[in-house]
């Protein structure tokens, strides 16, 4: 197999392994915000009281991960449905991880803003 069928299969393997992640995440968010009592208000004092547990932190960024990099790998795999050139390749793939760490950045910056109001 080539470098690149094996950063391929890397790629492959972790969008299903964030498809897996998404699946659980999303359900404990779900489930603590609509299912876990009066605790799961949707105020910024509440959200705040939920991101000062360690388990609720985790989650809230296990979810921001899991969703910037599945829905980039999927945008990179449509793209390259159009691209052919290695080089074309290279610019949408360090793109895409420009972009994902960039909003990665924002997101971890939004969630810090409510730990300890």
């Amino acid at each position: 197999m080539s470098e690149n069928g094996a950063r391929g299969v890397w790629g492959w393997l972790l969008q299903r392994v964030t498809a897996v992640g998404l699946i659980v995440v999303a359900g404990v968010h779900v489930y603590v915000l609509h299912f876990a009592g009066g605790h799961a208000e949707l105020t910024a004092a509440a959200a705040s009281a939920r991101l000062d547990t360690l388990a609720y932190m985790l989650v809230s960024y296990s979810l921001l991960a899991f969703v910037l990099y599945h829905g980039l790998y999927g945008l990179r795999s449509v793209i390259l449905d159009y691209t052919t050139g290695e080089r074309a390749v290279r610019v949408v793939t360090a793109g895409l991880w420009v972009v994902g760490l960039l909003a990665f950045c924002y997101g971890a910056l939004a969630l810090v803003r409510f730990m300890k109001g």
